[in-house]
């Protein structure tokens, strides 16, 4: 647990010292739809639309820079979860730190990935098992994959559509259980997501070599 934090803690660091060579940098306001799970089976990848699974919403703001010529951007940000499972509520805040390849000018591919901390702030006590009271983590650390596209207007404004899946590194809660020996033992329950994710950005900085016209 404590090396997945400092990995997470480094990532961050990361971040902030390489905003001082930003070349591009953007603000994006993101919206997400799709389906959550949790188990103890290992990944656990959700397929679209999933009646069988329960609704995630999130939104959020990020903030994108683009290092000097280089062909990925990096991220971080700050995003509100809220998923539903019958009674249960689930609601968390999430700080990604991730990184995305810029492949295209005007449509560009976006594949990215990166590690997310995740800071529960609410559930209905009423409608969770004991195990769950008992064991649950405030803190979660976990990763994410998802593959976009991005369409770029006028230099200044992109839309991104994205295909997202969030998955726990760290538990949500143990679940106590009892071996055919009668010798007891827990399996840790982890989160997992699948969204799709839409998402509008404004370039706020931008950084260019070209040289420029002499003034008449």
């Amino acid at each position: 647990m404590k090396r997945l934090i400092s990995v997470f803690l480094m990532s961050v660091l990361v971040f902030v010292m390489h905003f001082a060579f930003a070349q591009e940098s953007a603000v994006v306001v993101e919206q997400g739809f799709g389906k959550s799970t949790a188990g103890s089976d290992g990944i656990v990848f959700i397929r679209p639309f999933d009646k069988e699974k329960a609704d995630v919403f999130s939104i959020g703001m990020n903030y994108y820079f683009r290092p000097e010529r280089a062909f990925f951007r990096l991220n971080s940000g700050l995003s509100y979860y809220s998923i539903f499972d019958t009674d249960a509520g689930f609601k968390y805040l999430r700080l990604p730190v991730g990184i995305e390849l810029c492949l295209g000018r005007r449509l560009q591919v976006l594949p990215a990935a990166g590690l997310s901390g995740s800071y529960l702030l609410d559930y209905n006590p009423d409608a969770v098992s004991d195990d769950f009271v008992k064991s649950r983590s405030l803190f979660q650390l976990g990763w994410y994959g998802r593959l976009g596209v991005g369409f770029l207007m006028k230099d200044q404004y992109m839309i991104n559509l994205a295909w997202q899946q969030n998955f726990d590194l760290t538990h949500l809660y143990r679940v106590s259980l009892i071996s055919p020996g009668g010798a007891p033992y827990s399996l840790d329950v982890k989160g997992y997501e699948g969204m799709l994710m839409l998402g509008v950005r404004c370039n706020i900085f931008r950084n260019s070599n070209a040289p420029q016209r002499p003034p008449d």
